[in-house]
This record gives C-alpha cells, sequence and structure tokens, in this order.
C-alpha cells in the first residue's frame, strides 16, 4: 500500500458517526486500562460474544491477529463506559440488539450460531449494502461498529507491528534541491 492511498483509506475511517479525532487518543491512552480490566463493563456476556464474532469477521485470524486476539471486544466495552454518553452507548447496544435480530430473521439463526462461512456470507451482503454509501450525519451500526473495529485493531501493538509496514524515515534526505516554477513538491515517496 502506497502512502497516499494509506492517507485516503485512513481518512476514510475517520468518517465515522460516532468517532471525533479524541478517540483514537482515548484509544492508546486506554491499553493499559484494557489489558487489566477482568471483567465487562457495559456489554453483557451474549452481547461480548455478538462483538468477537462480528468482529472476527470483519478482521479473522490469518498470519497475523483476529480482532478479538487483540481485544478489540474489550476496547468497545471501555469505550461505551468511559467515552460515550448514555445516548450514544444505548444507540450502540441497540443496533447490535437490532443486528442480531435482523440476522435471526434472515438466516433462521443467531449471528454467533452461524458457522465461520455463514457468518462471512451474511456479513459480506450487509457490508455492500450499507459501506458503498456516504453518510453525513447518522450512519447505520455496521458501518460504525466496521469503523470503530477497524480503528481500534490498528491502535494496538500487534495490529500495527504485524500488518503495517511503518517507514519512519521515507527515503535519503537531501538538504539542496533546486526548484523551477514547474516542478512539484516531493513529498516522502511520491509526489
Amino acid at each position: 500500500m502506497e502512502r497516499r492511498e494509506a492517507i485516503v483509506k485512513l481518512s476514510w475511517i475517520m468518517k465515522s458517526a460516532f468517532l471525533a479525532p479524541a478517540v483514537l487518543t482515548v484509544l492508546q491512552s486506554c491499553q493499559e486500562k484494557v489489558i487489566k480490566s477482568k471483567g465487562l463493563l457495559v456489554l453483557n456476556g451474549n452481547q461480548n460474544e455478538l462483538v468477537k464474532a462480528i468482529s472476527d469477521t470483519i478482521i479473522p485470524k490469518t498470519h497475523s491477529p483476529s480482532a478479538s486476539d487483540v481485544k478489540v471486544n474489550k476496547f468497545i466495552d471501555l469505550l461505551l463506559n468511559d467515552v460515550f454518553n448514555e445516548e450514544v452507548k444505548q444507540k450502540f447496544l441497540d443496533g447490535l440488539s437490532q443486528f442480531d435480530n435482523d440476522c435471526l430473521s434472515v438466516t433462521g439463526n443467531n449471528y454467533v450460531n452461524l458457522n465461520e462461512s455463514e457468518q462471512y456470507t451474511y456479513l459480506e451482503k450487509i457490508d455492500k449494502e450499507i459501506m458503498e454509501q456516504n453518510y453525513d450525519e447518522l450512519a447505520p451500526f455496521y458501518y460504525t461498529f466496521k469503523h470503530l473495529t477497524i480503528t481500534i485493531y490498528f491502535t494496538t501493538e500487534q495490529g500495527v507491528k504485524q500488518n503495517l509496514n511503518y517507514n519512519p524515515i521515507p527515503g535519503r534526505y537531501i538538504g539542496d534541491v533546486d526548484l523551477k516554477p514547474e516542478d512539484k513538491i516531493m513529498i516522502g515517496n511520491r509526489m
């Protein structure tokens, strides 16, 4: 992935209705609290299993850890407890419940009771319907959930180290470069 493409994708992720720029700071500062936290703060056991199942379908275990391996579910629980106000928290929980009810009506089973391929097929259909649209104000639950999952995953140490190729110095330093009026300024490896 090239830098421009990464920046475009990162800006796309940040458009989520419930994520503010401060949430990234909160996510990074909450890592220690998530590790120390033994129990759930807001989610009940069934909701937690549903969050794990959905997030693991979005980011499954491959050569890198899955979303639940890096405790995305615990981060979401912590955000619901410490960051989101009561109205947003309730909308999230209602959306989670509605997601499972919709799955039950379409497939005849709750999402966590579907096998891996059924979960993927169901989520792929939902993803195509929801993620191809732009939302100015109120985004659907799945849109918000997916962005939240991806953002949390890539703020964890394992998510970054095993999935991103971070190069703090994109090339050699050239301190004195002639700039002609028709030239563009070089930024990193791309213009």
